[in-house]
């Protein structure tokens, strides 16, 4: 017969049983994570190999260095040494725009909305050029693609200084004006990170734009617009802590001068190979760099961080490619490409 004692020898036996079963599962189970992470460490799984489905790609588009003077470098980062990075990145194609029967039209809506309302002189097959006087006298031409609608103001207020007397905005107004004209000419593109938009100061001397420190100084506040990181690294442009997307502000609001060229990447994108962080330096050694910043008269930099970023050229490019930024004494900022040289046209 069936008794109350033996129900509870057979539900301890079973509960003992099981216990190891399920004690024998986990060891087994950490067992092999042990060996899968020992395993990696002495035997790491090579990542998948670059897709290179771009093929070789064209040279990035640097201007000239701002010196020619042979510098000389050494490492003195944080850690005494070149940081180390993967073996290959990411390349996007820049999204383009195609033509149609109405981008004329668009165009002179555009150029409308802030007061631009004669007739454009064409000036090539896609750009345009509009000229007008505003309210304060001050005489403006804009050109503008009429395909990307990238676009460049210019105006006479060297010349013309009674159209921008008085003082400027602050930083908050100037920010909000030049939103405000973007907003009217060629919306404020989704990728732009607000947090990162910068002011600087600038006066009229000798016949041309010239940073100031203090507003009180200035004859015009310039805005930059920065683009979001991709793929979770940063966009540097040709001249640092500048941008290819920045508005002058002057007097009461005035647009004295405006620069919009935007390049996007778009979700279409191949794996290259890159240099190691050593090799890039022995490029930035060789002289194959873009010295885009440098204040020191010696010609010892002492370079104190290494990080990857992506290049935006004020030319047009096909891709979005990454290079290594080398940051150093005196304010020395260089740009070394970071994709191997055999991936790169001749």
């Amino acid at each position: 017969m069936f008794t109350l004692s033996q129900a509870s020898y057979d539900t301890k036996e079973i509960l003992k049983w099981g216990g190891l079963f399920i004690g024998g599962l986990v060891l087994i189970v950490v067992f092999i994570q042990m060996f899968l992470v020992v395993k990696e460490a002495i035997f790491p799984t090579p990542p998948p190999k670059p897709t290179l489905t771009f093929g070789k790609l064209d040279p990035q588009l640097f201007p000239a260095s701002i010196t020619n003077d042979k510098l000389t470098y050494k490492v003195n980062t944080l850690t005494g040494a070149l940081p180390s990075f993967a073996g290959q990145a990411k390349v996007f194609k820049i999204k383009t725009f195609t033509p149609d029967l109405l981008s004329l039209q668009n165009a002179k809506d555009k150029v409308a909305a802030v007061g631009f309302k004669d007739a454009p002189t064409q000036t090539s097959d896609v750009d345009y050029t509009w000229s007008t006087t505003d309210q304060a006298g001050l005489n403006q031409k804009i050109n503008m693609d009429v395909v990307d609608n990238n676009f460049t103001l210019t105006s006479d207020f060297i010349s013309n200084q009674a159209a921008i007397t008085g003082p400027v905005p602050n930083e908050k107004d100037s920010i909000t004006t030049a939103i405000a004209f973007l907003s009217q000419v060629n919306t404020l593109p989704s990728d732009i990170d607000t947090n990162q938009t910068k002011t600087s100061f600038f006066t009229v001397q000798n016949g041309s734009f010239t940073q100031v420190v203090s507003l009180a100084d200035a004859k015009a506040v310039r805005v930059d617009f920065f683009q979001k990181d991709v793929d979770n690294l940063p966009l540097v442009y040709e001249q640092p802590g500048s941008s290819n997307l920045n508005i002058f502000v002057g007097p009461s609001g005035e647009i004295l001068q405006a620069q919009y060229f935007y390049q996007t990447p778009s979700s279409n994108f191949a794996t290259y190979p890159i240099e190691t962080s050593t090799e890039a330096y022995q490029n930035l050694q060789q002289g194959i760099a873009y010295i885009a910043s440098y204040n020191g008269s010696s010609t010892s930099v002492s370079i104190t961080d290494v990080y990857l970023a992506y290049y935006v050229s004020s030319q047009t490019q096909k891709f979005l490619m990454p290079v290594f930024v080398f940051e150093g004494s005196n304010n020395f900022i260089a740009y070394v490409p970071a994709i191997t040289g055999e991936w790169i046209s001749k």
